[in-house]
């Protein structure tokens, strides 16, 4: 064997086809063809799971994700991701036993402890949640060198499911100035605010948004709540139509309450205009 390690530098066959362990190159080839095929319907798979997952289809994305997970369940994005669709379809105890998966697999990463921290807010598990958010940002701050402004956004989201609102404005405001791009936190920001009886500086806001991301349903709707308030029916209902265009599922009060978890000022004034019932009227 030591006298074949010239020739393989060379360019020459180092060992005998029927050496002990030996090779053949033809076996060689043939596992490197079957590991590009593997790879390319890994690919293939989770550009589909992703597909799915971005038209709300989260019951194939789940689909996908378990045949991933049955083919490598050492991957830690797959089950990551499979958690985030049982969340999705209101799966949390499934959603929170992929990511503890997930979480095995991968300790040092952010998204897990993201992910599971939104199971635990779908069972008012709230202190969990802000647990996984800090531990989170924390890894962040150790792998990327900088603090996670979803995990700060998240961490408002899982306060004003306490109730506590100014806690969760100063942790909205936290992650939109982190992030100046960051829509979802600003949105947060303003609905917060909304809730907190700033109703001005809230529509002076949302019409901002409005502008700059025209197809944000959630800011539409949240318009159309707080013309509706101000008695402003004509524009309630412009910003309604724009709304429900791209997201017909705030036709729910329901879903807007207990999914979406709108502030319960807004929800109320949302409900009004549903039911078409008089707002308070202007700064009222």
């Amino acid at each position: 064997l030591a006298a074949a390690l010239p020739a393989a530098a060379a360019g020459g066959a180092a060992l005998a086809e029927d050496a002990p362990g030996a090779v053949s190159q033809a076996a060689v080839v043939v596992s490197e063809k079957e590991a590009r095929e593997k790879l390319a319907e890994v690919t293939e798979l989770q550009a589909r799971a992703f597909e799915y997952t971005n038209a709300m289809n989260y019951v194939k994305a789940e689909v996908i994700w378990t045949k991933l997970i049955g083919m490598n369940t050492g991957n830690a994005a797959a089950w990551s991701n499979r958690g985030n669709c049982r969340t999705s379809q209101g799966k949390f105890d499934d959603a929170i036993a992929d990511f503890n998966e997930a979480i095995k697999l991968a300790a040092d990463e952010p998204d897990p402890f993201l992910g599971r921290g939104v199971a635990y807010e779908g069972l008012a598990r709230w202190d969990d949640a802000i647990r996984d958010y800090e531990k989170a940002n924390s890894n962040a701050v150790a792998k990327y060198g900088s603090e996670d402004p979803v995990a700060f956004n998240n961490r408002g989201n899982a306060f004003a499911g306490m109730g506590k609102w100014e806690v969760a404005l100063e942790n909205y405001s936290k992650a939109a100035d982190m992030n100046r791009n960051y829509v979802f936190a600003r949105a947060n920001e303003t609905l917060a605010t909304y809730q907190l009886g700033d109703y001005d500086k809230a529509v002076k806001s949302l019409k901002f948004l409005s502008r700059k991301y025209p197809k944000f349903a959630d800011i539409h709707v949240a318009l159309a709540a707080a013309y509706w308030r101000a008695s402003d029916g004509e524009r309630a209902e412009s910003e309604w139509a724009a709304g429900i265009e791209q997201d017909p599922r705030y036709e729910s009060i329901e879903w807007v309450r207990q999914y979406r978890r709108w502030p319960p000022r807004l929800a109320d004034d949302l409900e009004r205009f549903l039911t078409l019932k008089a707002g308070p009227g202007p700064g009222k």
